[in-house]
């Protein structure tokens, strides 16, 4: 079984300082809805994703208004369990943040309430947890506020790990921590990190390249693991797992 998370920082693109930061210029700071639906390229998300083969992904920084073409173009890639959870808001044009999980295996969405978020930029990107039956499985994605907002991070932190205490069986917690493994370790110690440190975010440069997307699993044996270059300012990792 291949998992797999990706930030796809709304479609747009990042992979030089200047496009990433016109990307966040229309999404967080002014409220033509118009100005951001040209600048995604929701083709660029199918890409990796069906380049990357995965029977699991968690999908990060979807803007709200994205779900149903998502949805369409993943199922034509055999993606038939499709789930949104949201984050906090924008704040010049009101839209959701939202994470998503999207599988190839039959799965049911659990509600997640409470997830504390704050309706500014970096407030958090919300969280979504399936339940995977035929793998005795759950299986959560999330984007944890910036460091920037310590106290908030912090509370999201306890928040993910009391609730993954409730779960029995298999895990895997996967999404943008927006941390590296060395800083979030301690909140994780029942749980393995699979993802292994792999430099998954460029900071708008290629020369900054930092862990921030991990992937931690309880009680499953890791075979490989590696990453894909797409159009966000994030890679896409992934790992096999038995």
């Amino acid at each position: 079984m291949r998992v797999a998370v990706y930030n796809q920082m709304f479609g747009m693109n990042g992979k030089n300082i200047l496009s990433y930061l016109y990307a966040h210029y229309l999404v967080h700071f002014q409220s033509n809805i118009n100005k951001i639906r040209k600048a995604t390229q929701i083709d660029s998300t199918i890409s990796i994703i069906r380049e990357s083969k995965s029977d699991i992904v968690g999908v990060c920084e979807v803007l709200e208004g994205q779900e149903k073409e998502l949805r369409e173009k993943l199922k034509k890639e055999g993606y038939t369990y499709i789930y949104f959870g949201d984050g906090h808001k924008t704040r010049f044009n009101k839209l959701r943040i939202k994470v998503a999980l999207v599988s190839k295996i039959k799965c049911n969405n659990l509600s997640m309430t409470k997830f504390p978020v704050i309706n500014e930029l970096g407030g958090g990107g919300g969280v979504v947890c399936c339940y995977f039956p035929s793998q005795k499985l759950h299986v959560l994605v999330v984007h944890f506020a910036l460091t920037q907002k310590k106290d908030l991070m912090n509370e999201q932190l306890i928040f993910i790990n009391n609730y993954l205490r409730k779960l029995k069986g298999r895990l895997i917690l996967m999404g943008d921590f927006n941390k590296t493994h060395s800083k979030v370790k301690e909140y994780f110690k029942d749980l393995v990190l699979l993802s292994a440190g792999i430099k998954s975010c460029r900071i708008m440069s290629t020369f900054n390249c930092r862990d921030l997307d991990h992937i931690f699993s309880r009680s499953f044996k890791l075979k490989a693991n590696g990453f894909l270059e797409g159009k966000s300012d994030h890679r896409l990792v992934y790992v096999d797992l038995e």
